[in-house]
């Protein structure tokens, strides 16, 4: 007989959406400004970063994004680990319950 199925975590899926933008943000911080000096070497027009919100957030505020984006994937990452630890605890706790006698351990007299 199979054991029943556990429900998902919800905060797995959480943090997975939330690594993938960490991930595109980090890119975006990191090539945007190297692609615009790159097309500036080579003689191309770049309008100004005043045109794009995203390229002047992005230029002002990058790294506190980034940073939010850390500490958003800690929290989902604490939070997933504690789910699961409270998921198992109280399994255990339902199973010690239910035999009571395999919760007793016996430990060897002192020699």
């Amino acid at each position: 007989m199979a054991a029943p199925a556990e429900p998902r975590n919800p905060f797995y899926l959480m943090l997975l959406i939330a690594g993938l933008v960490f991930i595109v943000t980090v890119l975006a911080y990191v090539l945007v400004p190297w692609m615009e000096e790159k097309a500036k070497d080579a003689g191309a027009f770049v309008p100004p970063r005043e045109d794009s919100w995203f390229r002047n957030g992005l230029h002002k505020d990058g790294w506190k994004w980034v940073l939010g984006e850390v500490a958003v994937l800690v929290v989902l990452g604490l939070a997933s680990m504690g789910l699961d630890r409270y998921r198992r605890w109280k399994t255990e706790s339902q199973i010690s319950a239910q035999n009571p006698d395999t919760t007793k351990v016996e430990t060897p007299p002192p020699t």
